[in-house]
């Protein structure tokens, strides 16, 4: 492994070089998104409207197909263009993720990978960003396992408060993604951890896909198998307005008797936090597409990040939406008030932008949601 020292002198020469070339040009850069869920829509919608405001040409494609083999065949064909863009973004998915990083180092295409971890098969193969592909500029991911495990806290916090949890456990089910997703394993091992170290007992832990309709039968049988369940811990919020119908079928009352806590920050699930059936959804990842492309924006004019985090590799906390900050969360998500924040401001180039300083993901993140709430930096982490 390099030195810390060495690899400072490698990234110096490398963004000296991209400051020559990149003089005056407009940066070009494509984003794959894994599927065209409404999370992912809203992720590309966010990254739209940061590119608008920065002057960088942002084509997104999504993978209808979304299966990881046709994530690796979508970077293939935009690889294989003889008008390649400047930059590909796109999100880490087990078994495809080191060949797309290879494939664009080797077409002289600079990466930058977010929103899940690095699998541990490519970090073992080519390490993190800089080391092995100097192409590959960074990772910015959120800290799913934190999630996992803040949301066991906010469900059996909830369950005492309203004298659901008079057993000496909280019984608790839960619903994962797809078993190809480090997002969903990052998710499930913080609710594992939380759930031995806290009074919640994890009655049945089963994959749904990310899906509703999946997450809506496996909910049926779940609620019929252990009629006594006070929580339902979903890793997506989509997944949990399935078990909110499931629920209700069921005879049981999301809110009052039993319990549902999700991740995403979905605008329908926003909703049902305000109908009072969803307790809670941790979010803000769907801005991880558009702090990338800042990031990108200032490396591609001059200004690295290697400064604000010496390996290129960025986490930051998700935030819980509830019904004491609801309405903050959903001017944060209203892609009509996107327009109305000039995202230039949050860069470091220029006269707009944030001079000298050397914010970390979550300073970034939190001065952006501020803004779009249209109150201070800790609208929103305020209600934590």
């Amino acid at each position: 492994m390099r030195s810390y020292p060495a690899r400072l002198l490698i990234s110096f020469l490398l963004l000296l070089t991209a400051s020559l070339a990149n003089a005056g040009s407009r940066p070009s850069a494509v984003f794959l998104s894994p599927d065209d869920s409404r999370f992912w829509q809203l992720v590309a919608g966010f990254m739209e409207a940061v590119a608008e405001d920065l002057e960088v040409d942002l084509e997104v494609q999504y993978d209808r197909e979304s299966h990881r083999f046709s994530y690796l065949r979508m970077a293939k064909e935009v690889l294989s263009r003889d008008d390649r863009p400047d930059y590909l973004l796109f999100m880490c998915k087990e078994h495809v993720t080191e060949s797309m990083l290879r494939l664009a180092d080797g077409a002289g295409v600079k990466t930058f990978t977010f929103n899940t971890d690095v699998p541990d098969a490519a970090r073992a193969s080519i390490g993190m960003p800089r080391t092995v592909l100097p192409g590959w500029l960074g990772h910015l991911s959120p800290d799913n396992i934190a999630a996992g495990r803040t949301l066991v806290t906010l469900l059996g916090r909830q369950a005492e408060q309203l004298g659901l949890a008079a057993e000496p456990s909280i019984p608790m089910v839960a619903l994962s993604g797809t078993r190809d997703s480090s997002a969903a394993k990052d998710r499930d091992g913080g609710l594992l951890a939380a759930a031995v170290q806290q009074r919640s007992q994890l009655l049945q832990l089963v994959s749904a896909n990310w899906s509703g309709a999946l997450a809506r039968e496996k909910t049926e049988i779940l609620l019929k198998r252990y009629p006594n369940t006070v929580s339902i811990w979903s890793a997506s919020d989509g997944m949990a307005l399935g078990a909110i119908e499931a629920a209700r079928d069921a005879g049981r009352f999301p809110g009052a008797n039993l319990l549902v806590g999700s991740i995403d920050w979905q605008p329908e699930a926003l909703e049902k936090i305000r109908e009072g059936e969803l307790l809670v959804s941790l979010g803000r990842h769907f801005m991880g597409g558009g702090l990338a492309l800042l990031l990108l924006h200032d490396y591609h004019l001059g200004r690295d990040f290697a400064d604000m985090s010496p390996d290129y590799v960025f986490r930051y906390q998700l935030k819980p939406a509830t019904r004491d900050n609801i309405d903050q969360v959903q001017r944060i998500t209203d892609p009509e008030n996107w327009s109305a924040v000039d995202f230039r401001r949050f860069s470091r180039i220029g006269d707009t932008g944030t001079g000298h300083a050397v914010p970390d993901p979550d300073a970034l993140l939190d001065a952006m949601t501020g803004a779009l709430a249209g109150q201070g930096a800790d609208a929103v982490a305020r209600t934590e």
